[in-house]
């Protein structure tokens, strides 16, 4: 999903298959259709494999619309930019997602002006520990690194309560209001379903569906994670 929230190209849309009726995401909206009986979910993985995306220009236009060039477009999809008006709350938050990202060595590139509270970083993060654990399942529950599968499921868990579901329920229910037929509205539905499903699954409460944005203050911060290169560098084996 991480993918989907970042600016499109047509390298993108084909890495996640956005025209081939999305198989992997909608696999797994499958497989966690079965996992909880959720009706819901089916009927989101039939939409999302029903979606025949516009050219990439146009997508692309699309996407500055509803995100913008900064941290304040249409729709918000930063984290920190959501909850409450004080001094302290956004760089107290900025600063414990960027200790589960470390505690994990993962560090956004150098330079890079990529925010480690967007969307498609979070969700970036949320794949991560995913594979993490799967190549744990398959190794006796430890990484060389010395974390246990324990540990990964503890983050997950945590890091889905405090920060993805918090905001993202809330991110995505936006999305689907501003662009209801398009295709980030679809993929707005495709991340509600995707968060409640999972918060059931590892037994956390679901954030919200609305939470207000803090009021505007002068903000120059690119809004999104950037470049391919400019992405939290996530390893693909423990």
């Amino acid at each position: 999903m991480s993918i989907g929230f970042q600016a499109p190209t047509e390298e993108r849309l084909s890495e996640v298959g956005a025209r081939d009726g999305f198989p992997v995401v909608a696999a797994a909206l499958r497989h966690l259709a079965q996992a909880s009986e959720g009706a819901n979910v089916e009927r989101v993985a039939a939409r999302l494999g029903s979606i025949s995306p516009p050219g990439v220009d146009q997508l692309a236009a699309s996407f500055v619309h509803l995100f913008g060039h900064t941290a304040r477009g249409l729709v918000c999809a930063c984290e920190t930019e959501y909850g409450p008006d004080n001094a302290f709350h956004q760089p107290q938050q900025l600063a414990d997602i960027s200790g589960y990202y470390l505690a994990f060595g993962l560090h956004p590139t150098p330079g890079s002006e990529a925010r480690v509270d967007h969307i498609a970083c979070e969700l970036e993060f949320m794949d991560f520990l995913n594979r993490k654990q799967a190549w744990l399942l398959e190794n006796d529950g430890r990484a060389p690194s010395g974390e246990t599968l324990e540990v990964t499921e503890r983050a997950e868990r945590t890091f889905l309560r405090n920060h993805l579901a918090r905001f993202g329920r809330a991110f995505a229910t936006r999305v689907v209001a501003e662009d209801p037929s398009g295709y980030f509205g679809a993929l707005g539905h495709t991340l509600l379903a995707l968060l409640s499903a999972d918060c059931a699954r590892v037994g956390v409460e679901a954030g919200p569906l609305g939470l207000a944005v803090r009021p505007e203050t002068a903000d120059d911060t690119p809004m999104a994670c950037g470049s391919d290169g400019e992405l939290i560098q996530i390893q693909r084996k423990p």
